[in-house]
């Protein structure tokens, strides 16, 4: 057995100990991990072992090796959400050793690390990886140094802070944290950070290698059926491409026998949603996301880029499963971790519930066909971003407050732009759209809440005027007017 580095492009085989996808010879970002059998040999699943080194046959080989029980995470039927349409199953990466699915990235990486004795390792990482690689090198007694986004959510800074890791905080988006943390390599200094290192390709793809197992395995002598459809989140498209090649590999080597192979479907928060948009439009590749969006970076953090470094894969991947992308929008992704968090007892980051919020928006399209079997990867645990998802709840029940005052506000431009100054007056200047007595009970709210007072009374009717914080409240529901899109 041979487990080679080869470039896609110039087929030029690299050093086993290159970890770039950038290939040296041709420049290309095709170097990846093969495996090539010779004579009779074969790839097992070793049942002996625990977690993903189960699958050690299909990973690189390392000298030494560092493990925190990783892997072996439960693939259930839900049994509430969709079950009038469709079956669906869950993978919940959650229950990995830090709460997410690169639990099963950060021990490939270490354990090279300590192999070639680097003193220290440094990624950039939306939080999930640092959290991950500081625990790993905690256990392997090596410094790790983790490069963050400012919005980086505070339950993960903890879980770094908590493992010894030294942190920095760059940046708006992972992009930015990415520039910084490609310029600390070192000759000592190991470079764990995914878009720069290979092993995190091969780590991410044992989640298939474990669903098939678990899929194909009998459990108290019931066999699970196999699923036509697989839905994973997608950020810079590593994790789908990864997810993707598993599957094949497992085809490839003989574990998938007759069965045919899933179709992917890839989900995206609006804004940035550069894989779908080429996917609908049909180009080979996503375009850069130049521009600042208005989605709140502490919400969806785990998958927002404006660089898709694997996009190209991502959309090649998606192709050729026949499968689709999807975006869904912030709101869409909060509502679906409720639904699955109240219905399911999951409880998902934000990010990771963007796969139900594509689920339950294909549904609705009639997208898939009655009694679809279907798979969500949750990648990882609500617990990572319990504070973003609290701020989310209130932030919405702010906006829901603002739009209940949208006619209290109207009354008030109306008043202070001397159309109207009474009951009767205000009520046909709104164009009678609702009733009178609603309109007076609008006046004795502003008015309680002295954003009016009353100027001339008499027995048939009140005129009001605005105060001066009534007028500042006009000009501040201007002001955000302004700011929305």
């Amino acid at each position: 057995m041979k487990k080679n580095v080869i470039c896609g492009n110039c087929k030029a085989e690299l050093s086993t100990l290159q970890r770039s996808a950038t290939c040296p010879q041709c420049s290309a970002t095709e170097a990846e991990f093969v495996i090539n059998l010779e004579n009779n040999e074969t790839l097992k699943i070793k049942t002996n072992e625990q977690g993903i080194w189960k699958y050690e046959d299909f990973l690189p080989i390392f000298k030494k090796r560092i493990s925190l029980g990783e892997g072996d995470t439960p693939l259930r039927l839900a049994q509430n959400l969709f079950s009038k349409d469709l079956q669906l199953f869950v993978k919940f990466e959650g229950k990995n050793p830090t709460g997410s699915f690169l639990d099963r990235v950060s021990p490939l990486m270490v354990s090279d690390a300590i192999s070639r004795n680097m003193d220290s390792i440094v990624c950039a990482s939306d939080g999930n990886l640092g959290a991950s690689i500081s625990a790993y090198c905690a256990a392997a007694d090596i410094k790790s140094v983790c490069v963050i986004p400012k919005s980086t959510s505070p339950e993960k800074k903890v879980q770094m802070t908590a493992y010894g890791a030294e942190i920095i905080d760059f940046g708006e988006t992972i992009d930015d944290s990415l520039d910084l943390a490609k310029k600390m390599t070192d000759v000592k200094r190991y470079q764990a950070t995914p878009e720069f290192n290979l092993l995190t390709i091969e780590g991410a793809k044992t989640i298939s290698l474990e669903i098939v197992h678990q899929l194909l395995s009998q459990t108290n002598n019931v066999q699970l059926p196999w699923i036509e459809y697989l839905v994973v989140p997608i950020g810079s498209g590593r994790l789908l491409y990864s997810i993707w090649k598993g599957f094949k590999e497992a085809k490839r080597f003989g574990l998938i026998a007759d069965q045919e192979l899933p179709k992917l479907i890839g989900v995206q928060i609006k804004g940035y949603d550069s894989i779908t948009n080429a996917i609908k439009a049909g180009a080979a590749e996503p375009k850069e996301i130049k521009r600042r969006n208005s989605v709140d970076h502490s919400l969806g953090d785990a998958i927002l880029t404006r660089k898709s470094v694997y996009g190209v894969k991502a959309i090649q991947s998606i192709k050729e499963s026949n499968g689709t992308s999807i975006t869904v929008t912030e709101k869409e992704m909060i509502n679906a971790s409720k639904k699955l968090g109240k219905a399911e007892g999951v409880f998902a980051e934000l990010s990771s519930a963007t796969v139900i919020a594509a689920i339950e928006k294909l549904n609705r399209k009639q997208f898939f066909e009655t009694g679809a079997i279907v798979l969500a990867v949750i990648t990882a645990s609500g617990l990572k971003t319990s504070r973003a998802f609290q701020k989310s709840a209130t932030r919405l029940k702010k906006v829901d407050s603002f739009r209940s005052m949208g006619t209290k506000v109207e009354i008030l431009t109306i008043i202070d732009s001397k159309e109207a100054n009474f009951g009767y007056s205000i009520w046909k200047a709104l164009g009678q759209s609702l009733s009178l007595q609603a309109v007076y009970q609008h006046l004795k709210e502003l008015s309680s809440r002295k954003h009016i007072v009353e100027i001339e009374s008499t027995d048939r009717q009140k005129k009001y005027r605005l105060t001066g914080k009534g007028k500042k409240l006009i000009q501040k529901m201007s002001e955000l007017e302004e700011l929305l899109p």
